[in-house]
C-alpha cells in the first residue's frame, strides 16, 4: 500500500469551530474530511495539522492560536495509541516502526506571532515546524496573494511588488534560526520573491497549484515552481476546486474538482518542477467542496490508482504521495 503524507489540513480549526457551536467532536472519529480511523485505513503515515486563524474573525488571533494549540495537544494525548507528534525526522521513523500515525504541526497566518521573537520561540517549543507568513489578510509581516473573495480578473488587490514588510524579513530570519520551515502558500507574488531572495534554507508551498493550469492567484507561476524545486523545496497539490479548474465561478458544476483536473495539475507541476518537488497538500477541512472522487482522506488511494492508470510511473506516485516529503523532512526537520 502506498504510504500517504499530506502537507496541510485544517481539521484542528474545524474541531474548535464545532466545539464553539456546542458540538462534541474530536480527531479519532468525526464527520469531517480527516479523522484517525480513516487515515489509518487509507494508509497514512503523516498528516500536517495547521493551527489556522482568520484574524478578521478573532478578537485576539494569538489567543485563538493558543486555543487551537491546546486542542491539538489534547487530541495528541487522548489518541497517543493512534498518533504522535513529530519534532524530528527520527520521530517519524520511530512512529512508522511502531505502527503509529505522525502529526506535523504548522501555523497558518504567521501574523499571529505579531512579529515577536518570543512568540516564535513559544511556537517552536510547542513543536511547530512549519509556518505561513500570511493567510488572506494583510498583516504585520507581509501581504497575501488575495484579499477576501476572489480578486477581479484573477489579480491581486495591490501591485505585485508588495511583499514582505520589515517584520516579515525579521520573522523569516528568526524562523530559519529556530528551524521553523517557511511555507509560502498564501504569500503575495512580491512576498514570494522577497522570501526567495533572503532565505537561506529550502521552503515549501504546502497547498498551492500551478497558475498556468488554473490562473487563480493562490497558485504558483512557473518561475515560482522552479525556484522551489531548485531550492529542494516542496509543492503540495491543493484539492480546492478554483485552484484546480480554470475559469471556476461560485456555483459552477461540478462543485468539486475532478480526477482529470488533479492529474492535469500534477502533470504540469512535474513537467516544470520535476518529480522531486511535488507532494500532497489536500487542504481537507479547509475547503468547502472536496473532489468528487476523493470526498475524504479515506479515498486518497484513488488518486494513486488514477495516477498509475494514466501514465505516471510508480516512482512518481511514490514520490508525490510520501517519498518527497520523507526526503525533505530528513534534510530539514
Amino acid at each position: 500500500m502506498t504510504k500517504i503524507m499530506d502537507l496541510h489540513c485544517d481539521t484542528i480549526s474545524r474541531i474548535r469551530s464545532r466545539r464553539n457551536e456546542g458540538h462534541i467532536c474530536g480527531l479519532q472519529d468525526n464527520h469531517f474530511h480527516v479523522d484517525l480511523k480513516r487515515m489509518k485505513e487509507a494508509g497514512y503515515s503523516l498528516q500536517t495539522f495547521a493551527l489556522f486563524t482568520d484574524a478578521a474573525e478573532e478578537e485576539s488571533p494569538f489567543f485563538a492560536s493558543m486555543e487551537l494549540l491546546d486542542i491539538f495537544r489534547e487530541e495528541m494525548k487522548k489518541n497517543d495509541d493512534w498518533i504522535r507528534q513529530v519534532i524530528t525526522y527520527e520521530d517519524l521513523e520511530k512512529n512508522e516502526a511502531e505502527g503509529k500515525l505522525s502529526a506535523l504541526l504548522s501555523v497558518e497566518d504567521g501574523g499571529v506571532s505579531m512579529g515577536l521573537p518570543d512568540i516564535l520561540e513559544e511556537y517552536r517549543k510547542a513543536g511547530v515546524r512549519l509556518m505561513t507568513l500570511t493567510w488572506n489578510h494583510e498583516n504585520v509581516l507581509a501581504y497575501p496573494n488575495k484579499v477576501g473573495g476572489h480578486p477581479k480578473n484573477g489579480r491581486n488587490n495591490w501591485p505585485d511588488e508588495r511583499g514582505l514588510k520589515q517584520k516579515g524579513f525579521e520573522t523569516l530570519e528568526k524562523m530559519e534560526e529556530l528551524g521553523i520551515i517557511l511555507d509560502v502558500s498564501h504569500l503575495s507574488d512580491g512576498g514570494f520573491f522577497d522570501a526567495a531572495r533572503v532565505s537561506k534554507k529550502p521552503f515549501i508551498a504546502s497547498h498551492s497549484n500551478a497558475r498556468a493550469v488554473s490562473s487563480h492567484v493562490r497558485n504558483l507561476t512557473d518561475d515560482m515552481i522552479r525556484v522551489i524545486a531548485e531550492r529542494g523545496g516542496l509543492i503540495g497539490l491543493n484539492f480546492c476546486t478554483p485552484f484546480l479548474r480554470e475559469g471556476w465561478k461560485p456555483g459552477s458544476l461540478p462543485a468539486g474538482g475532478t480526477m482529470e483536473e488533479m492529474l492535469a495539475q500534477l502533470r504540469y507541476l512535474i513537467q516544470v518542477g520535476g518529480e522531486d518537488c511535488i507532494a500532497l497538500g489536500s487542504d481537507f477541512d479547509g475547503i468547502e467542496e472536496t473532489p468528487e472522487e476523493i470526498p475524504s482522506c479515506l479515498a486518497m488511494p484513488r488518486l494513486a490508482e488514477a495516477m498509475e492508470q494514466n501514465g505516471f510511473t510508480h516512482t512518481e506516485v511514490e514520490k508525490v504521495f510520501s517519498e518527497n516529503v520523507r526526503r525533505f523532512l530528513k534534510e530539514n526537520l
